[in-house]
């Protein structure tokens, strides 16, 4: 780090590339946080004196947590959901320093709406939660009863409600557009469209494959939309087009359409009247349930329950045929949430981070190496007696802390508040796990003293033999001789 910052100093390098070092570094580090723990339990169980094994046991949600957002502008406000249907805010700012002892409890709680109890919030598990993409005080939610809400964050107020009749999987809305469409991925084939404005659903995208588990908007064009369907292909809409899907990705495709554009012009032949990609291309051999665009909107990134995760050229349509191995997990039939990095965040590279069961994997987007692997606890037998256990620890879904986030943007400096970053994870067994990069501190410091002490020593050592040789060659010694 030293040699870095007399770098910078010289001007060998700029404060970005400093930056990128450091990041790089640091999304290395990631580690548990056990220090952080989420307890989401009624006020009058808060006065219970907190020991080390009621520590271990607090719960977030207590049937699972099933949905986590994280606003991207100050990394401050966290929202989850339960696999009961409430809904619970928290506030990361709670903490004084990232690596002191500290239990959140969530500053508001929006209450399950039952038959006896008739509130505004959920009557079924919650499945996805997101943030509106140009204010924190905004975030929508879905759930198997069928419905979209919109809340105000601060006050936990319904501001709307939309009734799809259908089972919503999650949602999405452009970072970028005007318009105010939230597309809803859901049981059925066709791709609902929200209209926040209007207050209405008032447009699906017909298709027939199956149902939706999955949609992403481009974070650069604002009407380009792409879907993950049951039959594993994945449509490029453009929603002001009449005619539906524009494109179709093709796992057997490395070249792309400007290839295919230049061959049939080669050929002398009509491109205009040529179909522009094969109407049976897969991009998965079974569902898709992942889709996420890089941030510059260069790559599509899909995920499909063939435990394949897919780079694709999102300019072209090419499969880049970066390859993940055999190490990844996706076996569950509902939308799989994963984060793509900032693509200046870390040397001009990506980083993926992926729920993989009972672990999250960073992984280089580009060529699939693995950076880090975090283990959640318990998870590394998963043989034997407690196979029920580590099922109900199983991750359902990520999020990923950052500040500074803009249009199109995830959040361009990690961390957020007096946090250096985190990644926060939902867990079956009810609980949110924090994960952080580790910083240097007081045992590297000394740790470093001990290593100056010995060089410290060493010279002495030096330079006492040193003066002892030019002692003894600097004094004349006589000898004489004895006569006989």
């Amino acid at each position: 780090m030293q040699a870095r910052l007399l770098s910078r100093e010289t001007g060998d390098h700029s404060p970005d590339d400093l930056s990128k070092s450091v990041n790089a570094d640091l999304l290395r580090s990631f580690a548990p946080a056990p220090q952080h723990r989420f307890n989401g339990e009624i006020a009058s169980q808060t006065h219970l004196e907190e020991t080390e094994e009621r520590a271990r046991s607090v719960r977030a949600h207590g049937a699972g947590v099933s949905g986590l957002a994280l606003e991207k502008f100050d990394g401050r406000i966290l929202v989850s959901g339960g696999s009961e249907g409430s809904i619970k805010i928290w506030d990361l700012d709670e903490a004084p320093t990232p690596n002191q002892r500290h239990v959140f409890r969530p500053v508001s709680t929006i209450a399950r709406s039952t038959g006896v109890k008739k509130v505004n919030g959920h009557s079924h598990g919650i499945t996805h939660l997101a943030f509106y993409p140009f204010d924190p005080d905004a975030f929508l939610s879905s759930s198997y009863d069928k419905s979209l809400k919109l809340w105000a964050t601060q006050r936990s107020a319904l501001t709307a409600d939309f009734h799809l009749n259908a089972t919503i999987y999650s949602h999405a809305m452009s970072p970028i557009a005007d318009h105010l469409l939230v597309s809803c991925a859901t049981q059925h084939s066709n791709v609902r469209l929200v209209d926040l404005k209007s207050g209405s659903a008032v447009q699906a995208l017909v298709a027939h494959g199956g149902p939706v588990l999955c949609t992403s908007w481009s974070p650069r064009h604002e009407h380009i939309l792409a879907s993950g369907h049951a039959d594993g292909k994945v449509r490029i809409w453009d929603i002001r087009r009449a005619g539906g899907v524009i494109a179709q990705l093709d796992q057997e495709d490395s070249l792309g359409v400007l290839h295919r554009f230049r061959h049939a012009t080669a050929l002398d032949q009509d491109w205009s009247s040529m179909p522009h990609f094969r109407t049976s291309a897969q991009a998965h051999d079974e569902a898709v349930n992942g889709l996420q665009w890089t941030d510059d909107a260069k790559y599509i990134v899909s995920a499909g329950l063939d435990r394949k995760i897919r780079v694709w050229d999102a300019g072209t349509g090419a499969n880049t045929l970066a390859s993940f191995g055999a190490l990844i997990q996706n076996r569950h039939a509902k939308t799989a949430t994963m984060v793509v990095t900032s693509s200046g965040l870390s040397n001009n590279k990506e980083i993926l981070i992926w729920p993989n069961d009972q672990e999250i994997l960073l992984l280089d987007l580009h060529d699939g190496n693995v950076i880090t692997r975090l283990r959640s606890p318990g998870s590394t037998n998963p043989v034997g007696p407690r196979g029920g256990e580590l099922g109900r620890n199983r991750t359902t879904t990520i999020v990923w802390r950052g500040a500074g986030g803009g249009p199109g943007q995830i959040g361009t400096v990690m961390g957020g508040g007096n946090s250096v970053g985190a990644i926060y994870s939902a867990h079956l067994d009810g609980q949110i796990r924090a994960w952080m990069p580790q910083i240097p501190g007081p045992d590297d410091i000394d740790e470093t003293e001990d290593i100056d002490e010995d060089e410290e020593t060493r010279r002495r050592k030096r330079k006492a033999v040193d003066n002892a040789y030019r002692s003894l060659m600097g004094r004349q010694i006589t000898f004489t001789g004895t006569s006989r």
